[in-house]
């Protein structure tokens, strides 16, 4: 059993805890609780608490070297483990030393018992790579600087795109072209509205949630989450080509409503992963982005613009 023994309390009070926490305990809460543990980042976070008792967020920064983001991210994953006191500096919970003597204990137990961490399936998977893109967003996140050049390039070819199909973008919206733009200014619009719409999430996250940093991040992230609006444009180029005279009409304007929702999830993941926070808040953040919007839109007609 002394192999078992990997944090500090005596085996025999561990496993005895477990039987009182399994019997209290969904299987599904005990699976979770231990999926928090699994990551490595986490379990040094929870081991420079344990050992130091208090630990403040530049501290841990600085010891595990991980992004911002991330940072957070793993912190708000250890809710419940891990409390922040007034003076700013994380420590254990109770629960947190308790669970965590036991999980280190009986770790073993866990695995081959009854309680498993919940699989997902692929298509559960696959829906959450389209419609969310948290490898992608993870990728971004982990080489912002890297990745910087590709978030330039679909911003210029955002431009592009929509110089050649003659409509405007408005940040999140296409409209038809107003008498303010040349067709030749059209291909400013889009990297203009792909950098206002990173500032205004930003800027969301700062005051909502006061989450700083992950920037550069964002600032890709963003341009990716963008990216599914260049089929409207795309498809009008394509509908010029094949269907000369043809008015693409409804069918677009079915298609940008979907793609709205498309490009909020996405940005609302892009939130999550560069600032570190759960994506049920992030949500908000984009939706915020999304009714600025609108409130621009609208403005924009009452002014006669478009």
């Amino acid at each position: 059993m002394d192999h078992c023994f990997a944090w500090f309390g005596s085996c025999r009070e561990d496993e005895a805890w477990m039987d009182r926490m399994s019997s209290e305990k969904q299987p599904d809460d005990i699976a979770r609780l231990y999926g928090a543990l699994r990551n490595s980042y986490r379990r040094k976070i929870v081991e420079i608490l344990r050992d130091n008792g208090r630990a403040g967020f530049k501290e841990l920064h600085a010891t595990l070297r991980i992004s911002v983001g991330a940072l957070y991210h793993h912190l708000d994953m250890l809710e419940g483990i891990v409390t922040q006191g007034s003076d700013k500096k994380y420590e254990l919970t109770n629960l947190g030393r308790s669970a965590i003597n036991v999980l280190g204990a009986s770790e073993e137990r866990i695995i081959s018992g009854n309680v498993r961490p919940l699989m997902e399936t692929r298509l559960g998977f696959l829906s959450k790579e389209i419609f969310l893109g948290r490898t992608l967003f993870r990728y971004l996140n982990e080489e912002s600087l890297r990745s910087l050049p590709l978030a330039i390039l679909i911003a210029g070819l955002g431009g592009w795109v929509s110089s050649q199909s003659g409509l405007e973008p408005l940040l999140l919206f296409y409209v038809n072209p107003s008498s303010v733009f040349s067709r030749s200014w059209l291909i400013l619009l889009f990297p203009l509205g792909w950098l206002a719409t990173f500032a205004a999430a930003d800027l969301f996250c700062i005051i909502v949630f006061h989450r700083k940093g992950g920037d550069l991040s964002l600032l890709n992230g963003t341009a990716f989450a963008m990216l599914p609006l260049l089929l409207v444009p795309g498809l009008a180029l394509l509908t010029r080509q094949f269907a000369p005279g043809r008015t693409i009409g409804v069918p677009v304007i079915l298609l940008s409503i979907v793609l709205q929702a498309w490009v909020v999830s996405l940005l609302s993941s892009a939130i999550s992963v560069s600032k570190g926070l759960k994506l049920e808040r992030t949500a908000l953040a984009s939706l915020g982005v999304m009714y600025l919007n609108i409130i621009t839109l609208v403005t924009a007609l009452q002014l006669g613009l478009f």
